[in-house]
């Protein structure tokens, strides 16, 4: 399923109350090729200027403003932010973010990896998740934060990311991962020590171990690599843009 050229975000359809989930598209910002046009990734080479005005322009037509994203690295450290800690937490090199605070969009940037973003009746995460967050525990150090607070997560979304048509891996990755999440049931073998490998279904696990019920979890069926209207690190060799995915609990 492909995005028309006209819409700039997607969004969770089966949220809790006042819970807002959106990503952004590739469409109608201001970045030239090959980050054309609605880039919102501010490490990715692209004309900062095109990247704040892509910032502006999001923020305005998704009314959701003050957003919190990372400088990712691949890793498993999830950040609690706060409104006073907000522009200290801004570009933080880490892969997680997680707070109680309502009114607080926080994001992830991703062109291929996953944005998984978590609900409690308090608290809200929102975690990028490639193969390496994934297996060092990424979900399971989220779901610690939520213990910490008394508040357990009631839902997750998954974001459009990667397929399982598209992310084929060597045997030696496969090897590596964490047997907790069941990998057995997410890969399909190619030949030549070649696997698919359905990070969707392996996040959906590691979610299931951490105690969520998978009735409470939303799967987009968008793909980065397949649906038009998103960007792709593996398709477009390692230039290109990046969504963003923000999760907050809107109170009024």
């Amino acid at each position: 399923m492909d995005i028309s050229k006209s819409q700039s975000y997607i969004t969770a359809e089966n949220t809790p109350d006042n819970i807002e989930i959106k990503t952004s598209t590739r469409y109608g910002g201001f970045s030239t090729a090959p980050y054309d046009s609605l880039n919102m990734g501010y490490f990715t080479g692209d004309e900062i200027t095109n990247v704040i005005k892509n910032y502006y322009y999001y923020q305005n037509i998704t009314k959701t403003y003050n957003i919190v994203t990372l400088n990712q690295v691949h890793g498993n450290t999830v950040l609690e932010v706060n409104q006073e800690n907000a522009a200290e937490i801004m570009f933080s090199k880490a892969d997680g973010l997680f707070t109680y605070e309502n009114n607080l969009p926080i994001g992830v940037i991703t062109a291929d990896c996953l944005p998984v973003m978590i609900a409690g009746s308090k608290c809200i995460s929102s975690l990028h998740c490639g193969w390496r967050s994934l297996n060092a525990g990424i979900i399971d150090n989220a779901f610690k934060l939520f213990k910490k607070y008394n508040d357990t997560p009631i839902y997750a979304y998954i974001g459009a990311g990667i397929c399982e048509k598209c992310y084929e891996v060597r045997d030696d990755l496969v090897k590596q991962l964490n047997p907790a999440y069941k990998p057995e049931n997410t890969l399909k073998e190619t030949g030549q020590g070649q696997y698919l490998l359905n990070m969707k279904k392996l996040a959906t696990n590691a979610l299931i171990y951490n105690g969520l019920n998978i009735d409470n979890i939303e799967i987009t069926q968008y793909s980065s690599c397949c649906s038009k209207g998103f960007y792709s690190y593996r398709l477009e060799n390692g230039t290109t843009g990046r969504m963003v995915t923000t999760i907050q609990r809107v109170i009024k």
